[in-house]
């Protein structure tokens, strides 16, 4: 025999007979095929397993488990149950001998207890550092108060499978579910479900066997458990459920607390939208189906973008959106039956010709067929003439017949690609700009209105970054109801449930970028930068590496990275801006946190403490299929 795999399946077979007065002839028969050597290892390794163990053995503050004492042959031991259990299963397999092997069995229960606590800690770590989270734009409100109310349901999945979990809270529309943990049940958001309210059985004249259908609008994990905010399918039904709910709610309000959680939500999530609006630094556009005028809302940090737009052309960003690129994408959202995005990645270029100023707009798509044209950008590049370069975001409502738009510059390092040719404008001829025609431009600047105009639709993510000692730390994210159209990473709750270390490409990248934020004060702007996130899975757990594009002495060298993730890896690269915001909370929701405080006074000065700790906000939109096209441009032909 060569393998040592037999020798140790005999040393099971054999150690408990070690004791036994038939021993010697077991061994000889079960061991005539080994040689001498093989022979005396297998004995070696027998007698050191069988041999009577020495001291005592005491798991007193080794495990978390209540130990009681154990008397043995004169000796006291100190065991768990457990550990009780293995030494009396060794006693009878050993012929009662106190072995080194059931000794070893019990001592590794010590490191089990270890492995499970360190597994509880790195849970509650990630629990500790996993981000809050709301809807942009999500109303946050009911036709009715919600009651405290505990119940059994079952709550029948997609696929069949049934788990049981108990009420929160109720009303009419709505219902709270706590449920133990499970991973696979965060990412339940928007997912449609079936209750089945069997406890209402118990009380009540109720057929718990029907069941009634519910969407999932909210998922949070706090103290081993999970809750899930649902909302009904059917609000207005007048079935069995809907009159039990409306009886209870009712008649309960003396009896069960008042919740006002839904208040809670609102204010967290439009106090937060207000600084949030004034980080975005992109320029939202808004156009209505069949509608000559478009509107650009100005915020506090987009005017020197707005600026830009402008300075040469009053009416090019009207232009803009005439052009037939942008165009072939909106009458293709037009047409989709889900809500979606398409994004549109340009050239713009500005250039003094005998002194007046001309703008040109080139598509992403025009350099990608005409090589010529990427040799004239690259002459006037050489030539140092501003090209820059933007990402115009586009979806579209069919519900509200809205076209809504995002325009961000995608800055990157200097492009290497010099030319020895004269930049050629006939070339440029068929993109300069000749002025707008149909469209018509104006201004939004009043907040409440803009707002409310800007969230239901937004386009990109926020992390709220809190002050927490002398830590600036992410704990909340804004998200963009859309869920269509967008990269899988950046559309993962469970990506922006995590830690926000995680969403900036772990602790190196962020607590720069933090560091950066932290050197700024209020009005400054902080200056957009691309970071290319990468996700690989690590010891069964998936891990965040990030790059800033700036650390790339070239855009060639980032693009070959580029390119590089796109064929091996998941990854996704997100445009990063933020703001500073002055850390009070917002007077126009002062109503609404007195609410609260009538009915929960902890929990309205819990608000107020957390928006004193807000010091800034950083919005993160997608541009991982820009920067994919972008890299292919680098591309020796």
């Amino acid at each position: 025999m060569s393998s040592d795999a037999p020798i140790e399946t005999l040393v099971d077979e054999l150690k408990t007979d070690y004791h036994r007065s038939q021993f010697e002839s077991l061994f000889k028969r079960k061991t005539a095929h080994l040689s001498g050597p093989e022979k005396l290892k297998l004995r070696m390794q027998i007698t050191e397993l069988a041999k009577p163990a020495l001291g005592v053995v005491d798991l007193r503050k080794k495990i978390p488990a209540e130990v009681e004492p154990y008397t043995f042959q004169g000796r006291t031991h100190y065991f768990d149950l457990t550990a009780r259990k293995i030494f009396e299963e060794g006693l009878r397999a050993y012929k009662g001998v106190f072995t080194n092997d059931t000794k070893a069995k019990i001592l590794a229960l010590k490191a089990h207890h270890q492995k499970l606590a360190e597994h509880k800690a790195q849970e509650q770590e990630e629990q500790d550092n996993a981000l809050d989270n709301f809807v942009a734009g999500y109303e946050y409100k009911r036709s009715e108060e919600r009651v405290n109310l505990v119940t059994a349901v079952k709550m029948e999945l997609a696929d069949g499978q049934r788990l049981n979990a108990m009420t929160v809270d109720v009303s009419h529309s709505g219902v709270q579910l706590k449920l133990p943990f499970e991973q696979q049940l965060t990412g339940l958001k928007h997912a449609r479900v079936t209750l089945y309210f069997c406890g209402f059985s118990d009380d009540f004249t109720f057929d718990s066997n029907t069941g009634y259908e519910y969407r999932v609008v909210g998922v949070k994990n706090r103290d081993t458990c999970l809750y899930l905010r649902l909302k009904r399918f059917d609000e207005s039904s007048d079935d069995d459920l809907s009159l039990l709910l409306s009886d209870i709610v009712t008649k309960s309000r003396r009896r069960y607390k008042i919740n006002v959680e839904h208040v809670a939500q609102q204010v967290i999530a439009r106090g937060h939208e207000n600084y949030w609006f004034n980080a975005i630094q992109a320029l939202p556009i808004l156009l209505s189906n069949n509608s000559s005028t478009f509107a650009v809302i100005r915020t506090a940090a987009n005017q020197t973008l707005l600026n830009s737009w402008q300075q040469h052309q009053g009416d090019l960003l009207a232009e803009l959106l005439e052009q037939t690129w942008v165009q072939t994408s909106v009458s293709e959202l037009r047409g989709s039956r889900k809500e979606t995005r398409r994004q549109v990645t340009f050239f713009r270029i500005s250039l003094p010709v005998n002194k007046v100023w001309r703008e040109y707009l080139l598509p992403l798509q025009a350099l990608q067929t005409d090589k010529s044209l990427m040799a004239t950008l690259s002459a006037l590049r050489a030539a140092g003439y501003g090209t820059r370069c933007y990402q115009l975001t586009i979806t579209h409502s069919n519900e509200k017949q809205l076209i809504y738009a995002e325009l961000n510059p995608i800055r990157t390092p200097l492009w290497q690609n010099k030319t020895d040719e004269k930049p050629d404008l006939s070339r440029l001829q068929d993109y300069r700009s000749k002025g707008a025609e149909k469209l018509n431009f104006k201004l939004l600047s009043d907040e409440s209105s803009a707002k409310h105009k800007i969230f239901p639709h937004v386009l990109s993510n926020a992390l709220f970054l809190y002050k927490r000692g002398v830590e600036w730390k992410p704990e909340l994210a804004g998200l963009m109801s859309l869920t269509e159209g967008l990269p899988t990473l950046f559309n993962e709750t469970e990506f922006w449930l995590a830690n926000g270390d995680r969403i900036l490409g772990g602790r190196r990248l962020s607590s720069h970028i933090r560091q950066k934020l932290r050197q700024l004060s209020d009005g400054n702007e902080f200056l957009s930068r691309i970071l290319i996130l990468r996700v690989s899975s690590a010891l069964q757990k998936e891990a965040v590496m990030g790059r800033d594009i700036g650390e790339y002495e070239s855009f060639e060298e980032a693009a070959e990275y580029i390119r590089f993730l796109n064929d091996n890896s998941n990854f996704v690269a997100v445009l990063v801006s933020a703001q500073p915001c002055a850390n009070r909370f917002p007077e126009e929701l002062s109503e609404s946190l007195s609410y609260i405080h009538r009915y929960l006074p902890h929990r309205a000065k819990e608000l107020e403490h957390n928006f004193s700790q807000l010091q800034a906000v950083m919005t993160l939109t997608d541009v991982t299929q820009t920067l994919i096209d972008l890299s292919e441009l680098t591309v020796p032909s």
